[in-house]
């Protein structure tokens, strides 16, 4: 795609898109003046500190230094590349962009030939499913599951044989190398040199992202089945490992086949299995999705913000499972509740899952239970009291308060009780336990009080190592570079008359440096480098951040006087030109590297500068003599 084609996309995408919008999708926000605010995602964040800019179409928090655009948010929340990004905003606004024309052969490692290495793979495992003999026990075992043809070709499953190099050996036709291979997770390098096969002996369940683009597999070993090697661990599932392109922890099965559904239905179910999501929208329950071998956590959160505020946690009948899901309850909660996403609970009888639910009782059976699944906090009040003797006093009634107490101040921590939902519910669950246990409601508040008092003070006391995840930030800028950027973002029409004295390689930092690049690149082309006309031209992340961090700091300086501060900035950079040049001089003249000529020219040229210097400084005060 030509420069001024790519531009005019970049445009018309951020137009389209409304960053409240875009943002809102992922968190709550709520309007704090002409801006809004929300819990920023890249550090652990208790008071909002995401600023969000509907005018400047931006945000930036202040405590990580990270901020940008529409795209920037994009490429860091999905861990995107910026045509990606672009891509992905595109298809939001429904814009057809241009293909991108072939610049040369691209590195085999590039993400784009990492995509096209999964569909390859993908295209052959469910070929291999469909029509090669040696699938017909992968195809027996989904026929003996209830799962029908259409399933299997909606959700692209696969097998892969149980040989040693089967994929390896189809990729070599494909012109795929075996490095490529292993990037992606498809094969694993033998200690003696080469590779083999990942999933070998295994049906295949293509793991794909919200754009259905494959980027993972899992794999199961069919029943009955012995592998070839004695020396193989037999894991009944695997899943690809982390790759450039699968992060397992923050992706979510099946969600490009259920994001419609999802919305149609305003609720996400989740589910522990593929068969059981498979078997789900084979029956008509379509916003089904399940987890990668992990438990639902933090990371799932942006994912699950595009499409709903409201979860269905679907628990297999396994004591094991649920207790597992107790054991993160608490915390699940406090980050739910944080991120305002409604999160219910619903608990099969012992030893069903929901695939064996759905193919027994039918669809309307499933839903009706998803009807009746209970709010989180209260399958927790559930189970911790399920079977336990209210009376007050008991040791087992103290220690059952004192969780609930504790999961209270958890789930509605001090700052999430803002608004008149949280209150409410907090006085719901206050007044069962008072009924419950004959305790009253203000010795209950206290103690909650308290309880919350207590997590607070541990998190002041947290450790330094633990904010390692936060960004390291970047070389600050000098204070007349910052001042140069304001101008230039404020005050576009003075960018000629600093151009004229400013050259690229008077800018020691980077970041500034490309800023001023690309605003005489702008000029020169017969454009404003206004702030939006900056932001569309520059795609990398730093970049947009600086600019973004100028436009807020620049603000305050809008009632100051525009000429003296280029004039001031000018005779800034002027001076430092002239120290630098006198340095050099008296190097040379202390050093004796400069002829006698040599010595007289440099001594002059620094006696004329300083005599210039002073003729100014005297004729800015208003003291310069006059002649004659």
């Amino acid at each position: 795609m030509p420069l001024s084609d790519l531009q005019d996309a970049k445009e018309q995408v951020r137009q389209a898109v409304d960053i409240v919008d875009l943002i809102g999708g992922y968190m709550a926000l709520r309007r704090q003046g002409r801006n809004f605010v929300g819990l920023c995602p890249w550090h652990d964040d208790s008071r909002p500190s995401l600023q969000v800019n509907p005018e400047r179409q931006s945000f930036k928090c202040y405590v990580c230094d990270i901020g940008g655009d529409v795209f920037s948010f994009i490429m860091r929340t999905e861990g995107l590349e910026f045509r990606e990004a672009l891509e992905m905003l595109a298809e939001r606004a429904g814009i057809t962009l241009t293909p991108t024309k072939s610049k040369g052969q691209a590195s085999q490692f590039d993400r784009r030939n990492l995509l096209s290495v999964m569909a390859w793979a993908e295209r052959e495992f469910h070929h291999c499913l469909l029509k090669d003999p040696i699938a017909e026990g992968a195809r027996q075992y989904l026929a003996e599951r209830g799962i029908n043809d259409e399933s299997i070709a909606q959700f692209h499953l696969g097998y892969s044989p149980d040989e040693w190099d089967w994929l390896l050996n189809r990729a070599k036709t494909a012109d795929f190398s075996g490095e490529v291979l292993e990037r992606v997770g498809l094969v694993l390098r033998r200690e003696s040199g080469g590779f083999y096969d990942r999933f070998r002996g295994r049906l295949l369940f293509s793991i794909r992202d919200a754009l259905a683009r494959p980027i993972a597999f899992g794999g199961r070993i069919l029943p009955g089945t012995v592998s070839s090697n004695p020396d193989r661990t037999e894991a009944k599932y695997i899943n690809s490992p982390e790759t450039p392109l699968f992060s397992k922890g923050s992706q979510l099965y099946a969600l490009d086949l259920a994001r419609d559904a999802i919305s149609k239905q305003q609720g996400l179910v989740v589910m522990e299995g593929y068969t059981d999501v498979i078997m789900a929208h084979q029956c008509g329950i379509q916003n089904a999705v399940a987890v990668l071998g992990t438990a639902l956590g933090e990371k799932h959160i942006p994912l699950v913000r595009r499409f709903t505020d409201s979860i269905t946690l679907v628990l297999d009948g396994d004591e094991a499972g649920q207790r597992r899901t107790m054991q993160i309850l608490d915390e699940l909660l406090a980050l739910f509740v944080a991120h305002e996403i409604d999160l219910r609970i619903l608990s099969l009888p012992t030893g069903a899952d929901p695939c064996d639910v759905i193919s027994s009782q039918g669809s309307e059976a499933f839903q009706q239970r998803l009807n009746e699944s209970l709010d989180a906090l209260d399958y927790k009040i559930d189970a911790v009291t399920n079977g336990l003797a209210s009376a007050p006093g008991t040791h087992r009634s103290a220690l059952a308060v004192e969780e609930l107490i504790g999961t209270l101040a958890r789930a509605l921590p001090a700052s999430a009780r803002s608004t008149s939902s949280t209150l409410v519910r907090e006085q719901q669950v206050l007044s069962r336990l008072s009924r419950q246990f004959s305790v009253g409601e203000e010795t209950l508040r206290s103690r909650l009080a308290a309880v919350r008092r207590e997590q607070s003070s541990r998190a002041v006391r947290r450790p330094l190592e633990q904010d390692l995840s936060t960004p390291v930030k970047t070389t600050p800028l000098r204070s007349w570079e910052r001042e140069l950027v304001e101008l230039m973002i404020h005050h576009p029409t003075v960018f000629a008359q600093l151009s004229d004295h400013i050259t690229a390689e008077d800018i020691p930092h980077e970041l500034c440096r490309h800023v001023f690049v690309i605003s005489l690149d702008l000029m020169h082309a017969g454009q404003i480098p206004t702030f939006d006309q900056l932001m569309l031209a520059c795609d990398e992340a730093a970049v947009k951040n600086l600019l973004v961090d100028c436009d807020e700091s620049g603000r305050d300086k809008s009632n100051s006087d525009l000429q003296q501060r280029v004039n001031d900035l000018l005779n800034l950079l002027a001076n430092q030109k002239q120290s630098a040049r006198h340095q050099v001089a008296m190097s040379e003249l202390t050093q004796k590297r400069l002829d006698p000529g040599e010595e007289d020219l440099a001594l002059n040229a620094i006696f004329q500068d300083l005599k210039r210097k002073d003729e100014s400084q005297r004729r800015q005060a208003g003291s310069l003599p006059t002649d004659g």
